[in-house]
């Protein structure tokens, strides 16, 4: 997409100062989420008193991100952007593919 200058459809955000927060901390601590340490160095650093509301918040979306990094690895694995019922069936169409093949590969 960068290689062809689209910009990619990203989904609505209704607090876009908690992404920014976020992606400033560092979406993860290497392997590993963000944990609370990381957000009150954080905190204690810039100032930023963050509710504990907004500090959950951070620390999911940090699980997420570094499971969509895990899953990505993986060959079938759906764009993040993909929506729930295409995802479904995709995951679907690759149970019935692998039966098929399974099935093929016993009957030779």
């Amino acid at each position: 997409m960068r290689a062809e200058k689209v910009d990619p459809v990203l989904p609505e955000n209704p607090a876009p100062y908690l992404t920014d927060w976020f992606l400033e901390i560092g979406p993860t601590a290497g392997e590993i989420a963000l944990g609370w340490p990381d957000l009150v160095a954080w905190s204690r650093l810039t100032g930023v008193e963050l509710t504990p509301w907004e500090a959950r918040t951070i620390r999911r979306l940090s699980k997420t991100f570094l499971n969509q990094k895990f899953d990505a690895r993986k060959p079938n694995c759906p764009e993040p952007r993909v929506q729930a019922d295409q995802a479904e069936t995709r995951k679907r169409v690759d149970e019935q593919f692998k039966a098929l093949m399974g099935a093929l590969a016993k009957g030779r």
